[in-house]
């Protein structure tokens, strides 16, 4: 047997070993840590670089997944998906995207300040560091992996590890601050949670995940439905290829003439895979034929992509590279927490003229971890969704992904920090966070908001 087919299996066996130990222990299960992050660990440790089970051949199959399968789970964010009109996303969740633009572009403000002001002088990291905290808290273990070959065509390539080590940090840390401010609050208000209602959101973690065997079981019943879900993520992802070649050519034809300045060279295919999933979605649209994509059937391609990528992305990180930079790890990752924390106790209130607990902690839950993080601190703090937050967040998703998180603006911007500077980009990105802030200080004043 191929050597990749072996290094695929064992992944596979590995993230599957994952998912039992999570079920079977009570201790993970009330962290909420998610089986592809254990999956990870088990193969870092079982790998070269600490116990050796693995050998190097097998890991290092393993290192090329990533950039691979993030061209999945991107092309999957708006497969099944009812898109609505701009004019009713904006309606619906105005605050939810002001708030969640004011985090993201605020992680550049400070991780760039950083880099001028402290990491580069003291440290002598690579500019393209002020990048990392958006990459690692908003855009997660994918977006960092998928960014890789980007990272490396810059002559950069020891900050996909750290930002995969930053991407972990913040995800456990989403989830366990998430967990005590939401208790916090519950306590405030003498809304304890009890035994019953932490053992309900266990459960609803495990139904809304995926089920490999019941996806087998649906293949032999309904070939033709998966097969028209495989189509449809191979034309997103080819049309996604199709766009950057279009964009190359045209920035070469174009640019050639002024300068050697290249930007789309480096943009990874993932961002315009996940434009490319749109077209698609947008023209089943025009024709009425959007029930042939079935969202949950997208959703489990999208989260058993999303697993294995999580699961090698880990397996496979330098701990030698996080090792000699730790100062900058650690100065990078108490910043992120602050920043978003910071924000969440003083614009959410502003920001949000109604219930600006459970809306802004949605968001804290997303920007530090992922969108399931975010999904999962809403039902800790609104199990019965009277808020309607759950629904104000996935209208903001469809605003926010395109650019922020692993969108066009998370690709570009490492490469325009390479080739314009960090003083250009921290001014670009200060200059979009105030305007950000001030927007959503207005929304809070004017904006009515359904409760």
């Amino acid at each position: 047997m191929p050597p990749i087919i072996d290094s695929i299996i064992l992944l596979l066996i590995i993230v599957l070993v994952a998912r039992f130990i999570k079920r079977q222990t009570g201790f993970l299960q009330r962290l909420f840590i998610p089986s592809s992050l254990i999956a990870g660990v088990l193969g870092l440790l079982m790998g070269p670089q600490i116990l050796g089970y693995f050998t190097p051949e097998v890991t290092s199959y393993w290192e090329q997944f990533p950039k691979y399968l993030i061209n999945i789970v991107f092309a999957g964010l708006f497969l099944g998906r009812f898109i609505p009109s701009m004019k009713e996303i904006w309606k619906t969740s105005a605050p939810m995207i002001a708030f969640g633009n004011t985090l993201a572009w605020g992680q550049y403000v400070i991780g760039i300040a950083l880099s001028l002001f402290v990491l580069s002088p003291l440290f002598g990291t690579n500019p393209m560091v002020g990048s990392l905290i958006e990459i690692s808290f908003e855009g997660g273990h994918g977006t960092a992996a998928g960014l890789a070959p980007t990272f490396e065509e810059l002559g950069w390539a020891e900050g996909t590890d750290i930002a995969l080590g930053l991407a972990t940090f913040s995800l456990v840390a989403a989830i366990i601050s998430g967990v005590i401010l939401v208790n916090i609050y519950n306590r405030r208000r003498g809304n304890l949670n009890n035994d019953e209602l932490w053992k309900e959101q266990e459960r609803q973690l495990i139904k809304s995940g995926y089920d490999i065997l019941d996806l087998a079981k649906k293949f032999n019943e309904r070939p033709k439905t998966l097969l028209i879900n495989i189509i449809a993520f191979a034309l997103s992802i080819g049309i996604g290829w199709v766009l950057l070649q279009g964009l190359i050519l045209t920035e070469d034809i174009v640019m050639s003439q002024f300068t050697d300045l290249r930007f789309f060279t480096y943009l990874p295919l993932f961002t315009l895979a996940m434009l490319g999933g749109l077209i698609v979605q947008l023209g089943l649209k025009r024709l009425d034929k959007q029930s042939l994509i079935k969202r949950r059937t997208a959703e489990n391609f999208s989260s058993i992509a999303l697993d294995l990528l999580i699961a090698s992305a880990i397996a496979t990180v330098s701990l030698k590279v996080i090792g000699e930079n730790w100062a900058v790890f650690a100065i990078l990752a108490f910043a992120g927490v602050a920043w978003i924390l910071g924000s969440f106790y003083f614009f959410a209130p502003r920001f949000f003229p109604t219930n600006w607990f459970v809306n802004g902690i949605t968001n804290v839950g997303q920007s530090m971890g992922m969108t399931a993080t975010g999904l999962l601190l809403n039902r800790l703090i609104d199990p019965k969704n009277e808020v309607k937050a759950k629904e104000s967040f996935a209208y903001k998703q469809l605003a926010f992904e395109p650019f922020m998180g692993g969108g066009i603006v998370t690709a570009m911007a490492a490469i325009v920090i390479h080739e314009f500077g960090s003083g250009i980009a921290f001014i670009i990105a200060y200059l979009i966070t105030a305007f950000w802030i001030g927007l959503g200080l207005w929304l809070g004043k004017n904006h009515k908001q359904s409760s």
